[in-house]
């Protein structure tokens, strides 16, 4: 049972008010709070409090019209015969006022906790173990000491405080000295040898999951058979598949960064939901490879908009007048032959009138009548070739001819594309990890696709983010490695139409085992670093 206690925070409309879990709940009956609003325990991380585990029956019922959950507290003295307190109707305007302190049976205030208590036996009864522990000032009491409401909740009879099993508490003071224990350890590159075994803890959800993913990695392939039917079936397995491998990652960095290390990568078959485990990890999975390589795609698809929009606009146009250049180009050549063999013929006449240029007049006016005459002849040869190659078809010569002005257009616009899509590529590749991390643990769209929210993640990491960089690097090079071994291994079942179907299949569970293996070393990460970014726990 969550502690009714226990101090959190809201936060509506930018004002933040203290509360303690049970007036939450309260709060949730009467619609004050919302799922969308945030709260926070302690001074952890703000979340929706519609994604807090412990909050989720009480919306639940809510929204369904069900009786919520039972949640006793009492702030009553411990000999009184009243009821128990189920919590105050407050507006969330209002303050919370502190709880005064509780009178003990003697009817004097109940004592601060002794630093020097020993909370192993009972703190009214020293000769009899303790059983249960006050979480308010930490006496040990047997059995018969605290007062009981229902059959669960065990009041202190000093504070008033809630009262849990010493075994219990034992437990979850073991738990978080297990925790704090593995946080002081650090991130580092033995926990790439705990992620690499871990999926292997869980043979049956590994072999299942592989199976599914090689499944769904065959009936994709149908594609390539080009039937509508078979591209829209393998359209779907890519969505399905997509969904099963994100939702795996988001189950197994959501369990480590509670400080669940001992859960299968896989969630249970009972409670399945289509909406959270197919619908919301899909679109996680779009919001993650948005944040990523969002910029690179855009970037790829205004490249080829550019090719087919300015560059093919401009075959054309460079093809006729490269077109044009050549029949101007055999004009000026015959011109200027021309010219030569009259400046020739001058210099054998004597006595006759030329200019600087060699020419008389009327050489001249007939050299310019013959330059109007070949560009008019020039313009109607380009426009019949048109006319013509438009019913017919391009002669090669101008099919060589626009392929040559798109090769040097296209290599003047593509380098400035290929240096901003590689940038973009780069960018992608560091920042996958963190965009996974926060889909993770906040299972939210909205801040997945925020680098804000991913670079906020980085800065709290620090170095152990680079260290992940490095690993999955690692991990890249040789999932690549084994697939092209696979490949060349059964190269020989390669079937015409379909393809190595051997190795497809051994491919995709092996990635598979690797997606998982990144999983966890995200999560271990994310587990190493809860602290830091203060993960509810």
């Amino acid at each position: 049972m969550h502690n009714p206690n226990e101090q959190w925070q809201v936060e509506v409309n930018g004002e933040i008010y203290d509360s303690t879990f049970a007036e939450l709940t309260v709060w949730i009956a009467e619609r004050s709070l919302l799922p969308d609003d945030k709260v926070r325990r302690g001074n952890l991380r703000w979340l929706q409090a519609g994604r807090v585990p412990p909050l989720k029956p009480f919306f639940e019922a809510e929204a369904n019209g069900t009786e919520p959950p039972q949640l006793n507290v009492t702030v009553t003295d411990a000999g009184s015969d009243e009821k128990p307190y189920q919590g105050e109707t407050r507006n969330l305007a209002a303050p919370v006022a502190a709880a005064e302190p509780v009178p003990d049976a003697a009817g004097d205030q109940a004592p601060a906790a002794e630093p020097d208590v020993d909370a192993s036996v009972c703190s009214i009864h020293p000769e009899l173990e303790a059983v249960f522990l006050c979480e308010g000032c930490d006496h040990g009491f047997c059995k018969a000491c605290p007062q009981s409401f229902g059959s669960s909740v065990k009041i202190c009879p000093r504070c008033g405080g809630l009262c849990r099993s010493r075994k219990e508490a034992d437990l979850n003071n073991a738990y978080e000295a297990r925790i704090q224990t593995d946080i002081s350890e650090g991130f580092g590159f033995g926990d790439l040898s705990t992620a690499i075994s871990f999926p292997f803890k869980f043979k049956s959800s590994l072999v299942f999951g592989g199976v599914i993913v090689a499944v769904l990695g065959y009936a994709q392939s149908a594609a390539s058979m080009g039937s509508y039917f078979l591209i829209g079936a393998a359209i779907i397995c890519f969505v399905l598949s997509s969904a099963f491998v994100f939702g795996m990652i988001s189950n197994t960095l959501n369990n480590f960064a509670k400080g669940d290390i001992e859960s299968s990568f896989l969630s249970g078959l009972d409670g399945f939901s289509a909406w959270d485990d197919v619908i919301h990890p899909f679109f996680l999975f779009v919001g993650v490879y948005i944040s990523s390589f969002g910029l690179a795609t855009a970037l790829v698809v205004g490249m080829v908009w550019y090719a087919l929009n300015t560059i093919t606009s401009q075959f054309n146009q460079q093809a006729t007048e490269i077109a044009l250049t050549k029949e101007s180009e055999q004009s000026s050549n015959h011109l200027e032959t021309l010219r030569e063999k009259l400046k020739s013929q001058n210099r054998d006449r004597q006595g006759l009138l030329v200019g600087e240029d060699g020419l008389t007049e009327a050489q001249r006016r007939t050299i310019e009548e013959e330059a109007e005459f070949q560009r008019v002849n020039d313009l109607a040869n380009n426009y019949r070739k048109t006319q013509l190659e438009s019913a017919i078809g391009k002669t090669p010569e101008t099919q060589e001819a626009e392929m040559q002005a798109a090769a040097a257009q296209l290599v003047k616009a593509a380098g400035i594309f290929i240096i901003l899509i590689g940038l973009a590529v780069l960018w992608g590749f560091f920042y996958f990890p963190a965009a996974c991390a926060v889909a993770g643990y906040t299972k939210s769209f909205a801040a997945s696709i925020n680098p804000l929210v991913g670079l906020d993640t980085i800065k709290h990491m620090g170095f152990d983010y680079f260290k992940i960089l490095m690993m999955t690097s690692l991990l890249s090079i040789v999932s690549g490695v084994i697939g092209g071994i696979l490949g060349l291994i059964l190269s020989p079942f390669d079937l015409p139409g379909l393809g190595n179907l051997p190795a497809k299949f051994i491919s995709s569970f092996v990635g598979f085992y690797f997606w998982v293996v990144f999983a966890v070393l995200l999560g271990l990460a994310l587990y190493k670093n809860s602290n830091k970014l203060k993960l509810y726990r």
